[in-house]
């Protein structure tokens, strides 16, 4: 059993492309303050959905900015746009190397 799968969750983390870098299409961008939490709670950030999964992705400023840079500041305009998601890590919240999922533009050259 996967701890992916005993743990289930809505959202896409680090473990969920841990294993293979994840190809994904941009299905819809939500607005910040529009989605609750599984425990009730606003979500105050931007969250991507995708076509090829049933999880979102909680945007940070890192993420929506590769996003932006790659496919235009405007998010409503993602829809149909590649990335690509990894893994790694990063120095934050006051530990070093914390588990994070980046964004890597899909360039329109790569299969």
């Amino acid at each position: 059993m996967k701890v992916t799968e005993a743990f289930q969750g809505n959202y896409i983390d680090a473990l969920c492309v841990s294993d293979n870098d994840a190809k994904l299409t941009i299905k819809s961008v939500s607005a910040p303050n529009s989605v609750k939490s599984a425990d009730g709670k606003i979500i105050d950030r931007p969250i991507v959905y995708f076509e090829e999964t049933d999880k979102g992705l909680i945007l940070n400023k890192t993420n929506a900015k590769s996003i932006g840079l790659r496919h235009g500041n405007e998010m409503d305009n993602w829809s149909g746009k590649q990335i690509t998601l990894y893994a790694t890590t990063t120095d934050g919240f006051g530990k070093k190397n914390v588990p994070c999922v980046r964004v890597r533009p899909v360039n329109k050259y790569q299969s």
